[in-house]
């Protein structure tokens, strides 16, 4: 039994709990913070335009790097389950696919949302200043994709050779880098939004290089290897790692057409307070993700190895983390709204009173965003994907897009109120998919 198969095996959930997800959530929260303290200095430096223009742009960026994400995730869900098989060989051929496919993907993804990028946001109904900053924006970040993307890669592939430690001191490198590049470019050298991603892209650079070399070396438990069964690998990864994949991009095709409708109805003012609620997210969530992916090689391991009960247990407490995350988050968005917003923008009493309305509202999303998230992750992390795959399109287009169909007569109050409605329903679903597959447990046994 390896070191990384004993460590998840034995130890007791509670300090496994606190061994990994812990360091696992302060990294993610500091691998994704960089985004949001990008647009933060954006917003500060270059104006509202500016940051109306990266928010328009971060949706089709993101759903670049959500390629990569799917293939880290699907073919960690398939590591983890192998290893806890006791099936090395297996567990690096799917190692070293994951890594080749993601650089070939992601390298395609970034030349179509080259080519595609103005067309899609003069089709949201950018004018020509804002959509030139977003072209500007996207236009340096994809051409860095091809290894940026592999950040996400490699970060999962090192906690499950359990180097969680050395996962979370890199994401803060990271995001130390890529904040010292940001405020180098932006504020002493006072460069244009293409700067801004430029520094985030050179950051995101160093890291992935320096996370790769302990695989190039051999030094970690995960070996590249010959390939063998390319194909029946590949469809494993992509139908494990699909829900992540769905979740990320149609909650981004979910933006874009949610900006696209604040953009005529409010303007770029309207584009601004939805933005920086969703840079909010863009804390709250890795730090979910963090937690539960983390734990995902533990959940995967001891249902591979015929453990249910103590992936349960595992689950339990990463499911009572999420629930205490987001309620806080929730009374902090309630008490300081204002305080928030004027954090990325500076902007008039009419605009101020409109964004604090605004956020409290969307902040009664994560009331019960952890009921779904946690279904979702634990569906994932046993190798559910149906189950993942369903929440994953409930949670971030069905029911988001259904809501704005229903609420968008309503002006910009009913725009607000997409989020908490649809996190609302996607709750509701995933405690219908709890109770079915309990209940098919209990007729079976």
């Amino acid at each position: 039994m390896t070191a990384e198969q004993t460590f998840y095996l034995k130890t007791h959930p509670s300090r496994l709990f606190y061994k990994t997800a812990i360091p696992g959530a302060i990294g993610m929260i500091a691998s994704n913070i960089y985004f949001s303290a990008e647009m933060l200095l954006i917003g500060r430096f270059l104006g509202q335009t500016a940051f109306a223009g990266g928010n328009l742009a971060n949706p089709l960026l993101l759903i670049a790097y959500a390629v990569a994400d799917m293939i880290a995730v699907g073919s960690s869900i398939g590591i983890s389950l192998r290893l806890g098989e006791g099936k090395k060989d297996e567990a690096d051929r799917m190692f070293t696919l994951a890594v080749i496919s993601s650089s070939i993907l992601s390298t395609i993804t970034s030349v179509l949302l080259t080519l595609a990028g103005p067309f899609i946001f003069r089709l949201m109904g950018a004018d020509d200043v804002l959509t030139k900053e977003a072209v500007s924006y996207l236009g340096t970040y994809t051409i860095f994709i091809p290894l940026t993307s592999l950040v996400f890669v490699f970060d999962n592939y090192l906690r499950i050779c359990g180097w969680v430690r050395f996962s979370m001191v890199m994401n803060i490198v990271m995001a130390i880098l890529c904040l010292s590049f940001e405020i180098l470019f932006l504020y002493v050298f006072r460069l244009g939004i293409g700067f801004a991603a430029l520094g985030t892209s050179l950051g995101m650079s160093i890291s992935c290089i320096i996370c790769m070399i302990p695989f190039l070396k051999g030094r970690m438990s995960l070996k590249f290897v010959k390939l063998k069964r390319i194909k029946e690998t590949i469809r494993e990864i992509t139908t494990q790692g699909l829900p992540s994949f769905l979740n990320n991009t149609s909650g981004r095709i979910s933006s874009v057409l949610m900006n696209s409708l604040l953009l005529r109805i409010g303007g770029d003012t309207a584009v601004s307070i939805f933005g920086v609620f969703m840079n909010i997210d863009g804390i709250i969530v890795p730090g979910m993700y963090g937690v539960f992916d983390s734990l995902q090689p533990a959940i995967g391991y001891n249902w591979g190895a015929g453990r249910k009960d103590r992936s349960n247990k595992i689950a339990a407490r990463c499911i009572a983390a999420l629930a205490v995350m987001c309620i806080i988050f929730t009374i902090l968005m309630e008490l300081f709204p204002g305080r928030i917003f004027s954090l990325f923008l500076e902007t008039g009493e009419e605009e101020l009173t409109l964004a604090v309305h605004a956020i409290r509202i969307m902040a009664l999303t994560y009331l019960v965003r952890w009921i779904s998230y946690s279904g979702q992750s634990f569906s994932s992390a046993i190798g559910k994907s149906g189950e993942a795959t369903l929440l994953s399109i409930c949670n971030a287009l069905v029911f988001p897009v259904l809501m704005m169909l229903i609420l968008m007569n309503k002006g910009l109050e009913g725009l607000w109120y997409v989020t908490p409605c649809a996190a609302v329903l996607t709750a509701i679903a995933a405690i219908i998919i709890y109770i079915a597959r309990i209940r098919r447990f209990t007729t079976r046994t």
